[in-house]
């Protein structure tokens, strides 16, 4: 009877481990994949360029993900959908537009600058996701926050804070095309090109953001009063 349990015992040891392999490998494609996809584009991307990578044959990529699609809707569905919730949740806060402007200029240069790689996909791949209807959520997400976005200019404009001529739409592609390219050159290391002159600092990258949009939006009345980015750093933290 004991060994019987034994033999129980060693075979759920068993299955335990080898699903564990599974999911390791599994991740460690994922990540593989997600550099690939950010640096090559992901329809440039073979399967096979993958498995080098890995160090795998190629078919054994079939064991773990049914197709390349998949691998990107793994790579990038979590995080869009969660800077979607994240951004719906600060446009809505019950504080004034200014600093649900900022939370949410934080909260995307936190996630972007976090997960370079997931974001320069959903940023670079943007033309491919809105053709591809397997995608679609993807796009929509996208949709989704820039209407939050646009309901905080809105909401600063007839507050007050922001000045009155702001087109909304311009406004919100232009800061997120500068934070996306904030995020795309930022090393979080601080090792840059000599020709930059300086090392940069995250914080560096988020008070010379701050600084530049609320200069180019704010009321003329209000442009030198402070930035109240520690006030707003709470809001901006992602809920878990």
């Amino acid at each position: 009877m004991r060994k019987a349990t034994r033999a129980i015992r060693a075979r759920k040891g068993a299955a335990v481990a080898a699903s564990a392999t599974v999911r390791d490998r599994r991740g460690e494609i994922l990540q593989i994949a997600a550099r690939r996809f950010a640096e090559y584009g992901y329809e440039s991307t073979t399967i096979r360029e993958l498995a080098d990578d890995a160090k795998i044959l190629s078919g054994s990529i079939y064991h773990h993900f049914a197709t390349k699609d998949e691998i990107l809707h793994e790579i990038v569905r979590e995080p869009v959908l969660q800077l979607r919730d994240e951004t719906i949740r600060i446009s809505r806060a019950p504080v004034d537009a200014e600093h649900r402007l900022i939370a949410v200029i934080l909260l995307h240069l936190g996630e972007l600058t976090r997960d370079q790689d997931v974001h320069a996909i959903l940023y670079n791949e943007r033309q491919f996701f809105r053709g591809n209807p397997d995608f679609e959520y993807v796009a929509q997400a996208r949709g989704e926050m820039y209407l939050g976005w646009r309901a905080i200019f809105e909401d600063g404009v007839r507050a007050g804070l922001f000045r009155a001529d702001v087109d909304p739409f311009l406004s919100v592609s232009t800061i997120i095309r500068m934070i996306n390219t904030c995020a795309d050159w930022f090393k979080p290391h601080g090792v840059y090109p000599l020709e930059s002159g300086r090392n940069y600092q995250l914080d560096q990258v988020i008070d010379f953001n701050l600084d530049f949009v609320l200069s180019a939006i704010r009321t003329p009345a209000r442009a030198g009063a402070p930035i109240p980015r520690s006030e707003c750093e709470a809001l901006a933290r992602r809920a878990e």
